[in-house]
């Protein structure tokens, strides 16, 4: 199985939170979990609104690690409208990506959603 473009969760973290303020990075957070979370579970719609955005922020990631500070903080701005648009919450973008990866059943939910030359077609 091939890894797919959208799985970049780790590239829209550091995008959000290079932009972000340190005091805003501090604000309060979860208390730790164990190690094996517990898996999710996502609506049709956020799974729809998830293939179409990592559609739009995927080619925005992929600059950013080699991106100025400035680049990055303007990836990031076009990162949240994206996510915005599409009523997506960062936090929930980033589950599902992370989900996805070890989670088949969900990673095909995605391919599903995808809009049609988004992505490579599966490989099978």
């Amino acid at each position: 199985m091939s890894r797919f473009s959208w799985l970049g969760a780790a590239a829209l973290t550091i995008a959000l939170g290079a932009a972000m303020p340190a005091a805003a990075q501090t604000q309060t957070q979860p208390p730790a979990q164990p190690q094996a979370q517990q898996q999710q579970s996502f609506t049709d719609a956020q799974i729809s609104a998830f293939a179409a955005a990592s559609a739009e922020i995927d080619p925005i990631s992929r600059g950013l690690a080699s991106a100025t500070a400035e680049q990055r903080t303007q990836g990031a701005s076009q990162i949240r409208a994206v996510l915005q648009r599409h009523n997506l919450e960062a936090d929930t973008y980033n589950a599902i990506a992370t989900q996805a990866q070890a989670d088949t059943a969900l990673a095909a939910r995605i391919r599903a959603a995808q809009p049609h030359g988004a992505h490579d077609a599966p490989q099978g």
